[in-house]
Protein backbone atom coordinates (compact mmCIF):
# COMPACT_ATOMS: atom_id res chain seq x y z
CA UNK A 1 0.00 0.00 0.00
CA UNK A 2 0.92 3.87 -0.52
CA UNK A 3 1.29 5.48 2.46
CA UNK A 4 2.81 8.67 1.24
CA UNK A 5 4.99 10.51 -1.71
CA UNK A 6 7.05 13.20 -2.09
CA UNK A 7 8.85 15.00 -4.82
CA UNK A 8 10.39 18.11 -5.63
CA UNK A 9 12.11 19.89 -9.18
CA UNK A 10 9.31 18.01 -11.42
CA UNK A 11 8.51 19.96 -14.24
CA UNK A 12 5.53 22.37 -12.82
CA UNK A 13 6.55 21.57 -9.13
CA UNK A 14 9.18 23.36 -8.44
CA UNK A 15 9.35 22.93 -4.35
CA UNK A 16 8.13 20.13 -2.73
CA UNK A 17 4.75 18.62 -3.15
CA UNK A 18 3.36 15.63 -0.66
CA UNK A 19 0.45 13.24 -1.24
CA UNK A 20 -0.87 11.49 1.91
CA UNK A 21 -2.34 8.18 1.39
CA UNK A 22 -2.58 7.92 5.15
CA UNK A 23 -6.41 8.60 6.46
CA UNK A 24 -7.01 11.60 8.66
CA UNK A 25 -8.79 10.99 12.24
CA UNK A 26 -12.04 11.81 10.62
CA UNK A 27 -15.61 10.11 10.78
CA UNK A 28 -16.66 10.60 7.05
CA UNK A 29 -17.18 6.98 5.10
CA UNK A 30 -15.34 5.53 7.86
CA UNK A 31 -16.28 1.76 7.05
CA UNK A 32 -14.12 2.59 3.31
CA UNK A 33 -10.52 3.24 5.12
CA UNK A 34 -8.05 0.03 4.65
CA UNK A 35 -7.14 -0.94 8.40
CA UNK A 36 -3.75 -3.05 8.23
CA UNK A 37 -4.53 -5.44 10.89
CA UNK A 38 -0.29 -5.84 11.46
CA UNK A 39 -0.80 -2.57 13.26
CA UNK A 40 -3.86 -1.07 12.50
CA UNK A 41 -2.48 2.33 10.83
CA UNK A 42 -5.05 3.35 8.29
CA UNK A 43 -4.63 3.67 4.73
CA UNK A 44 -6.95 5.65 2.20
CA UNK A 45 -8.49 3.29 -0.64
CA UNK A 46 -8.40 6.50 -3.45
CA UNK A 47 -7.30 9.97 -3.86
CA UNK A 48 -8.69 12.17 -6.33
CA UNK A 49 -7.25 15.50 -7.59
CA UNK A 50 -8.96 18.34 -9.25
CA UNK A 51 -7.70 21.48 -10.76
CA UNK A 52 -7.64 23.17 -13.81
CA UNK A 53 -6.21 22.31 -16.88
CA UNK A 54 -2.32 22.65 -16.84
CA UNK A 55 -2.12 22.82 -13.02
CA UNK A 56 -0.56 20.19 -12.31
CA UNK A 57 -2.52 16.84 -11.40
CA UNK A 58 -1.13 14.87 -14.26
CA UNK A 59 2.79 15.80 -13.34
CA UNK A 60 1.87 13.96 -10.11
CA UNK A 61 0.71 11.19 -11.21
CA UNK A 62 4.06 11.45 -13.68
CA UNK A 63 6.59 11.94 -11.00
CA UNK A 64 5.55 8.70 -9.26
CA UNK A 65 5.60 6.95 -12.73
CA UNK A 66 8.67 8.60 -13.35
CA UNK A 67 10.49 7.02 -10.40
CA UNK A 68 8.77 3.62 -11.14
CA UNK A 69 10.14 3.46 -14.51
CA UNK A 70 13.84 4.97 -13.83
CA UNK A 71 14.25 2.43 -10.81
CA UNK A 72 12.90 -0.51 -13.17
CA UNK A 73 13.60 -0.34 -16.36
CA UNK A 74 16.98 -1.66 -16.00
CA UNK A 75 15.63 -4.52 -14.90
CA UNK A 76 13.32 -5.21 -17.63
CA UNK A 77 16.19 -4.27 -20.02
CA UNK A 78 18.01 -6.77 -18.71
CA UNK A 79 15.02 -9.51 -19.18
CA UNK A 80 14.85 -8.33 -22.52
CA UNK A 81 16.37 -10.69 -25.60
CA UNK A 82 18.96 -8.65 -27.69
CA UNK A 83 19.22 -10.92 -30.65
CA UNK A 84 14.80 -11.23 -30.62
CA UNK A 85 14.68 -7.18 -30.50
CA UNK A 86 17.84 -5.68 -31.46
CA UNK A 87 20.40 -3.71 -29.71
CA UNK A 88 18.92 -0.44 -30.73
CA UNK A 89 15.40 -1.40 -29.41
CA UNK A 90 17.16 -2.07 -26.17
CA UNK A 91 19.23 1.21 -26.36
CA UNK A 92 16.13 3.04 -27.18
CA UNK A 93 14.11 1.73 -24.33
CA UNK A 94 16.39 2.25 -21.08
CA UNK A 95 16.87 5.87 -22.09
CA UNK A 96 13.06 6.54 -23.17
CA UNK A 97 11.44 9.14 -20.98
CA UNK A 98 14.26 10.78 -19.21
CA UNK A 99 14.73 13.51 -20.21
CA UNK A 100 15.40 16.58 -17.75
CA UNK A 101 12.58 17.15 -16.00
CA UNK A 102 13.19 19.60 -13.70
CA UNK A 103 11.33 22.85 -13.00
CA UNK A 104 12.06 25.23 -16.03
CA UNK A 105 10.52 28.35 -14.90
CA UNK A 106 13.58 28.80 -12.80
CA UNK A 107 16.75 28.54 -14.38
CA UNK A 108 18.50 27.55 -11.39
CA UNK A 109 16.28 24.49 -11.20
CA UNK A 110 18.40 23.22 -13.60
CA UNK A 111 21.22 22.98 -11.16
CA UNK A 112 19.30 21.47 -8.57
CA UNK A 113 18.45 17.60 -8.24
CA UNK A 114 15.32 15.95 -8.86
CA UNK A 115 13.98 14.55 -5.46
CA UNK A 116 11.48 11.72 -4.58
CA UNK A 117 10.66 10.22 -1.28
CA UNK A 118 8.08 7.81 -1.22
CA UNK A 119 6.75 5.34 1.89
CA UNK A 120 4.94 2.32 1.15
CA UNK A 121 4.30 -1.23 2.67
CA UNK A 122 4.79 -4.55 0.86
CA UNK A 123 4.28 -8.19 2.10
CA UNK A 124 4.41 -6.83 5.94
CA UNK A 125 7.10 -4.35 6.05
CA UNK A 126 7.05 -0.71 5.28
CA UNK A 127 9.68 1.22 3.06
CA UNK A 128 10.87 4.42 2.86
CA UNK A 129 12.90 5.01 -0.42
CA UNK A 130 14.48 8.28 -1.24
CA UNK A 131 16.29 9.04 -4.18
CA UNK A 132 17.81 12.21 -5.95
CA UNK A 133 18.91 12.97 -9.49
CA UNK A 134 20.86 15.30 -11.70
CA UNK A 135 21.00 15.05 -15.28
CA UNK A 136 19.89 11.47 -14.89
CA UNK A 137 23.14 10.80 -12.38
CA UNK A 138 22.19 9.98 -9.04
CA UNK A 139 22.97 12.04 -5.99
CA UNK A 140 21.59 10.19 -3.50
CA UNK A 141 19.76 6.86 -2.96
CA UNK A 142 18.56 5.25 0.61
CA UNK A 143 16.19 2.55 1.82
CA UNK A 144 14.81 1.83 5.02
CA UNK A 145 12.76 -0.79 6.22
CA UNK A 146 10.79 -1.18 9.18
CA UNK A 147 8.58 -4.79 10.05
CA UNK A 148 5.10 -3.48 10.26
CA UNK A 149 3.95 -3.54 13.76
CA UNK A 150 7.55 -2.77 15.34
CA UNK A 151 9.25 0.28 16.09
CA UNK A 152 12.91 -0.67 14.71
CA UNK A 153 13.43 1.11 11.73
CA UNK A 154 16.64 -0.68 9.98
CA UNK A 155 18.98 0.99 6.61
CA UNK A 156 18.76 -1.67 4.16
CA UNK A 157 21.47 0.85 2.10
CA UNK A 158 22.37 4.67 2.29
CA UNK A 159 24.37 5.59 -0.84
CA UNK A 160 25.51 9.28 -1.21
CA UNK A 161 28.09 10.47 -4.12
CA UNK A 162 30.77 9.92 -2.08
CA UNK A 163 30.21 6.76 0.02
CA UNK A 164 27.58 3.87 0.00
CA UNK A 165 26.41 2.28 3.49
CA UNK A 166 25.12 -1.29 3.17
CA UNK A 167 22.63 -2.61 6.19
CA UNK A 168 23.15 -6.13 7.63
CA UNK A 169 20.34 -7.11 5.11
CA UNK A 170 23.32 -6.88 2.47
CA UNK A 171 26.34 -8.22 4.07
CA UNK A 172 28.79 -9.48 1.47
CA UNK A 173 27.23 -7.63 -1.28
CA UNK A 174 29.70 -5.46 -3.54
CA UNK A 175 28.76 -2.40 -4.41
CA UNK A 176 32.25 -0.75 -6.19
CA UNK A 177 31.33 -0.95 -9.61
CA UNK A 178 27.34 0.17 -9.75
CA UNK A 179 27.78 3.54 -11.92
CA UNK A 180 25.76 6.39 -11.18
CA UNK A 181 23.02 6.10 -13.57
CA UNK A 182 22.23 2.85 -11.65
CA UNK A 183 19.62 2.57 -8.66
CA UNK A 184 21.47 0.35 -6.50
CA UNK A 185 17.69 -0.86 -5.51
CA UNK A 186 17.42 -1.85 -8.94
CA UNK A 187 21.31 -3.36 -9.20
CA UNK A 188 20.83 -5.50 -6.10
CA UNK A 189 17.29 -6.99 -7.64
CA UNK A 190 19.07 -7.99 -10.72
CA UNK A 191 22.22 -9.71 -8.86
CA UNK A 192 20.96 -11.18 -5.87
CA UNK A 193 18.10 -12.83 -4.21
CA UNK A 194 17.37 -10.97 -1.01
CA UNK A 195 14.23 -10.97 0.14
CA UNK A 196 14.46 -7.18 1.99
CA UNK A 197 15.02 -5.63 -1.70
CA UNK A 198 13.06 -8.13 -3.57
CA UNK A 199 9.78 -6.85 -1.73
CA UNK A 200 10.19 -3.44 -2.68
CA UNK A 201 10.95 -3.62 -6.24
CA UNK A 202 7.80 -5.98 -6.26
CA UNK A 203 5.67 -3.14 -5.34
CA UNK A 204 7.08 -0.74 -7.97
CA UNK A 205 6.70 -3.40 -10.37
CA UNK A 206 2.84 -4.41 -9.46
CA UNK A 207 1.79 -0.73 -10.10
CA UNK A 208 -0.62 -0.32 -12.77
CA UNK A 209 -0.77 2.89 -14.63
CA UNK A 210 -3.91 3.94 -17.05
CA UNK A 211 -3.67 6.83 -19.29
CA UNK A 212 -5.88 8.32 -21.31
CA UNK A 213 -3.99 11.26 -22.27
CA UNK A 214 -2.59 9.01 -24.76
CA UNK A 215 -5.07 8.55 -27.70
CA UNK A 216 -3.78 5.07 -28.09
CA UNK A 217 -4.62 3.70 -24.83
CA UNK A 218 -8.30 4.65 -25.68
CA UNK A 219 -8.25 1.83 -28.74
CA UNK A 220 -6.42 -0.61 -26.86
CA UNK A 221 -8.44 -3.60 -25.84
CA UNK A 222 -7.93 -5.83 -22.40
CA UNK A 223 -9.99 -9.00 -22.21
CA UNK A 224 -9.02 -10.97 -18.93
CA UNK A 225 -8.14 -14.72 -19.75
CA UNK A 226 -9.59 -16.57 -17.78
CA UNK A 227 -13.08 -17.49 -18.03
CA UNK A 228 -14.09 -16.44 -14.28
CA UNK A 229 -12.45 -13.04 -15.13
CA UNK A 230 -14.55 -12.46 -18.43
CA UNK A 231 -17.53 -13.09 -16.63
CA UNK A 232 -16.61 -10.94 -13.56
CA UNK A 233 -15.79 -7.88 -16.08
CA UNK A 234 -18.89 -8.72 -17.87
CA UNK A 235 -21.30 -8.22 -14.69
CA UNK A 236 -19.53 -5.41 -13.98
CA UNK A 237 -20.22 -3.84 -17.01
CA UNK A 238 -24.02 -5.11 -16.74
CA UNK A 239 -24.52 -3.20 -13.34
CA UNK A 240 -23.26 -0.59 -15.36
CA UNK A 241 -26.31 -1.03 -17.54
CA UNK A 242 -24.33 -2.12 -20.58
CA UNK A 243 -26.30 -4.83 -21.77
CA UNK A 244 -22.36 -6.73 -22.81
CA UNK A 245 -22.57 -10.76 -21.86
CA UNK A 246 -19.48 -11.67 -23.93
CA UNK A 247 -17.68 -11.44 -27.14
CA UNK A 248 -16.17 -13.26 -30.05
CA UNK A 249 -12.78 -12.47 -31.67
CA UNK A 250 -12.52 -13.43 -35.68
CA UNK A 251 -8.77 -14.59 -36.70
CA UNK A 252 -7.00 -14.89 -39.85
CA UNK A 253 -4.94 -17.77 -40.61
CA UNK A 254 -2.21 -17.63 -38.86
CA UNK A 255 -4.02 -16.92 -35.67
CA UNK A 256 -3.92 -12.80 -36.06
CA UNK A 257 -7.06 -11.08 -34.42
CA UNK A 258 -8.80 -9.80 -37.41
CA UNK A 259 -11.84 -8.38 -35.34
CA UNK A 260 -13.90 -8.36 -32.58
CA UNK A 261 -17.51 -8.56 -31.79
CA UNK A 262 -19.02 -7.54 -28.72
CA UNK A 263 -22.62 -9.95 -27.36
CA UNK A 264 -25.56 -7.72 -26.97
CA UNK A 265 -28.80 -9.23 -24.62
CA UNK A 266 -31.96 -8.18 -26.00
CA UNK A 267 -34.70 -7.57 -24.32
CA UNK A 268 -36.81 -10.55 -25.57
CA UNK A 269 -33.71 -12.65 -24.05
CA UNK A 270 -32.38 -12.69 -27.64
CA UNK A 271 -28.45 -12.14 -28.28
CA UNK A 272 -26.70 -9.97 -30.86
CA UNK A 273 -23.23 -9.63 -32.10
CA UNK A 274 -22.23 -5.76 -33.01
CA UNK A 275 -18.22 -5.12 -34.46
CA UNK A 276 -16.48 -3.57 -31.84
CA UNK A 277 -16.02 -0.23 -33.13
CA UNK A 278 -18.98 0.50 -33.26
CA UNK A 279 -19.57 0.84 -29.71
CA UNK A 280 -19.33 4.14 -27.93
CA UNK A 281 -16.26 5.75 -26.99
CA UNK A 282 -17.02 5.41 -23.33
CA UNK A 283 -17.38 1.67 -23.52
CA UNK A 284 -14.50 0.84 -25.56
CA UNK A 285 -12.60 2.92 -22.55
CA UNK A 286 -14.03 0.16 -20.30
CA UNK A 287 -12.73 -2.63 -22.33
CA UNK A 288 -9.09 -0.73 -21.93
CA UNK A 289 -8.75 -0.66 -18.01
CA UNK A 290 -11.78 -2.49 -16.57
CA UNK A 291 -9.29 -5.45 -16.88
CA UNK A 292 -6.76 -4.01 -15.03
CA UNK A 293 -9.04 -3.07 -12.20
CA UNK A 294 -9.97 -6.30 -11.82
CA UNK A 295 -6.17 -7.83 -11.63
CA UNK A 296 -5.57 -4.90 -9.16
CA UNK A 297 -8.42 -6.12 -7.13
CA UNK A 298 -7.62 -9.04 -6.54
CA UNK A 299 -3.82 -8.34 -6.05
CA UNK A 300 -4.49 -5.41 -3.90
CA UNK A 301 -2.05 -2.87 -6.08
CA UNK A 302 -1.90 0.65 -6.61
CA UNK A 303 -3.26 1.85 -10.08
CA UNK A 304 -2.78 5.39 -11.49
CA UNK A 305 -5.21 6.76 -13.43
CA UNK A 306 -5.20 9.63 -15.72
CA UNK A 307 -8.11 11.51 -17.34
CA UNK A 308 -10.34 8.82 -15.81
CA UNK A 309 -13.35 10.44 -15.92
CA UNK A 310 -13.47 11.56 -20.09
CA UNK A 311 -15.78 10.24 -22.02
CA UNK A 312 -17.46 8.26 -19.12
CA UNK A 313 -21.00 9.01 -17.79
CA UNK A 314 -21.00 10.09 -13.84
CA UNK A 315 -22.61 6.65 -12.84
CA UNK A 316 -19.69 4.74 -14.43
CA UNK A 317 -17.22 6.63 -13.26
CA UNK A 318 -18.29 6.69 -9.51
CA UNK A 319 -19.01 2.75 -10.17
CA UNK A 320 -15.40 2.24 -10.53
CA UNK A 321 -14.89 4.79 -7.50
CA UNK A 322 -16.66 2.48 -5.55
CA UNK A 323 -15.11 -0.95 -6.71
CA UNK A 324 -12.02 0.31 -4.12
CA UNK A 325 -14.35 2.05 -1.43
CA UNK A 326 -16.43 -0.88 -1.06
CA UNK A 327 -14.30 -2.79 1.26
CA UNK A 328 -16.45 -5.93 0.55
CA UNK A 329 -15.25 -5.75 -3.15
CA UNK A 330 -11.44 -4.54 -2.65
CA UNK A 331 -10.55 -6.90 0.01
CA UNK A 332 -7.19 -7.23 -0.57
CA UNK A 333 -6.26 -2.96 -0.06
CA UNK A 334 -6.06 -1.66 -3.75
CA UNK A 335 -5.93 1.59 -4.08
CA UNK A 336 -6.71 4.19 -6.91
CA UNK A 337 -4.61 7.36 -7.70
CA UNK A 338 -6.57 9.64 -10.57
CA UNK A 339 -7.15 13.07 -11.79
CA UNK A 340 -10.38 14.29 -12.85
CA UNK A 341 -13.24 17.27 -13.88
CA UNK A 342 -16.13 15.42 -12.43
CA UNK A 343 -18.19 17.36 -10.67
CA UNK A 344 -20.85 14.89 -10.06
CA UNK A 345 -18.50 12.91 -7.59
CA UNK A 346 -16.91 15.50 -5.64
CA UNK A 347 -19.81 14.82 -2.52
CA UNK A 348 -19.12 13.62 0.26
CA UNK A 349 -21.10 10.15 -0.25
CA UNK A 350 -18.25 9.37 -2.69
CA UNK A 351 -15.35 10.82 -0.83
CA UNK A 352 -13.75 11.30 2.13
CA UNK A 353 -12.73 15.28 2.89
CA UNK A 354 -8.60 14.06 2.74
CA UNK A 355 -9.42 12.28 -0.79
CA UNK A 356 -9.72 14.97 -2.28
CA UNK A 357 -6.81 17.56 -3.46
CA UNK A 358 -6.44 20.09 -5.18
CA UNK A 359 -3.38 21.31 -7.55
CA UNK A 360 -3.07 24.23 -9.36
CA UNK A 361 -0.02 27.03 -10.15
CA UNK A 362 0.57 29.96 -8.56
CA UNK A 363 1.65 33.72 -9.90
CA UNK A 364 5.06 32.11 -10.49
CA UNK A 365 3.82 29.41 -12.33
CA UNK A 366 4.87 26.99 -9.68
CA UNK A 367 2.30 24.37 -8.79
CA UNK A 368 0.99 22.85 -5.59
CA UNK A 369 -0.77 20.58 -4.04
CA UNK A 370 -2.84 20.08 -0.85
CA UNK A 371 -5.93 18.24 0.22
CA UNK A 372 -9.39 19.84 1.27
CA UNK A 373 -9.03 18.80 4.86
CA UNK A 374 -6.23 20.31 5.18
CA UNK A 375 -7.69 23.39 3.65
CA UNK A 376 -8.66 26.13 6.41
CA UNK A 377 -11.54 28.56 5.89
CA UNK A 378 -12.93 31.19 7.91
CA UNK A 379 -11.67 31.19 11.59
CA UNK A 380 -9.68 28.73 10.28
CA UNK A 381 -11.83 25.74 10.07
CA UNK A 382 -11.29 23.24 7.71
CA UNK A 383 -14.47 22.25 5.24
CA UNK A 384 -17.37 20.81 6.79
CA UNK A 385 -18.27 16.89 5.81
CA UNK A 386 -22.06 18.43 4.76
CA UNK A 387 -20.46 20.82 2.62
CA UNK A 388 -21.43 21.13 -1.75
CA UNK A 389 -17.51 20.59 -2.16
CA UNK A 390 -18.63 20.90 -6.01
CA UNK A 391 -19.73 23.82 -5.75
CA UNK A 392 -17.55 25.74 -3.39
CA UNK A 393 -14.66 24.68 -5.65
CA UNK A 394 -15.67 26.16 -8.85
CA UNK A 395 -16.77 29.61 -7.23
CA UNK A 396 -12.63 29.33 -5.82
CA UNK A 397 -13.48 28.88 -2.32
CA UNK A 398 -11.06 26.22 -2.10
CA UNK A 399 -7.96 28.14 -3.96
CA UNK A 400 -8.23 25.83 -7.70
CA UNK A 401 -10.67 27.40 -9.31
CA UNK A 402 -10.70 25.97 -12.62
CA UNK A 403 -12.06 28.81 -14.38
CA UNK A 404 -11.19 31.71 -12.55
CA UNK A 405 -7.20 32.09 -12.17
CA UNK A 406 -7.23 32.41 -8.30
CA UNK A 407 -4.60 30.09 -6.28
CA UNK A 408 -3.81 29.90 -2.85
CA UNK A 409 -0.13 30.45 -2.60
CA UNK A 410 0.84 28.51 0.40
CA UNK A 411 4.45 27.77 1.12
CA UNK A 412 6.09 24.46 2.55
CA UNK A 413 2.80 23.65 4.39
CA UNK A 414 4.12 19.71 4.46
CA UNK A 415 7.34 18.69 6.22
CA UNK A 416 7.09 14.76 4.62
CA UNK A 417 9.50 12.83 7.49
CA UNK A 418 10.16 13.67 10.61
CA UNK A 419 12.53 11.04 11.14
CA UNK A 420 13.46 7.73 9.51
CA UNK A 421 10.28 5.96 8.88
CA UNK A 422 8.36 7.67 11.34
CA UNK A 423 4.94 9.63 9.99
CA UNK A 424 5.08 13.48 9.74
CA UNK A 425 2.35 15.77 11.71
CA UNK A 426 1.41 18.13 9.27
CA UNK A 427 0.30 21.78 9.85
CA UNK A 428 -0.78 24.50 7.34
CA UNK A 429 1.63 27.22 7.17
CA UNK A 430 -1.22 29.57 6.12
CA UNK A 431 -4.48 30.22 6.76
CA UNK A 432 -6.56 30.82 3.29
CA UNK A 433 -10.28 32.93 4.09
CA UNK A 434 -13.22 31.29 2.29
CA UNK A 435 -12.69 33.25 -0.81
CA UNK A 436 -9.51 31.50 -1.53
CA UNK A 437 -7.03 34.27 -1.19
CA UNK A 438 -4.03 34.55 1.91
CA UNK A 439 -4.88 35.60 5.26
Amino acid sequence: MLGQFAFSNFKSFKKEAFLDFMAESIKDNEQSVIVDSMDGERFLPVVVMYGPNGGGKSTVLEALGYLRLFLIQTIVVSKMNEEDIGVDSVRRFASAGFKDKYHKFDPKCEKIPICFDILFRSQGVQYKYELSILHNEIIKENLYMQIVGTKDVKIVFERSEEECVLGEELEGISVDKVKKTMPLLAHIAMNYDIDATDRAVKWFLSMHIIDFNKPKKETKIILPKTKEKQEQLFKMMQEMDIPIVGFRVEKDMDGNIVDLYTKHRIDDGRTSEIPFEEESAGTRKLFGCLAEIIECLDRGTLVLADELDAKLHPKLLRYIIELFTNPGINRHGAQLLLTSHDMTTMVPDVYRRDEIWFCARNSENASKLYSLISFKKEKGQPPRNDEVYGKQYLEGRYGADPYIRRILDWEDTYEFETAKGERTEKEPAETGTENGEKA
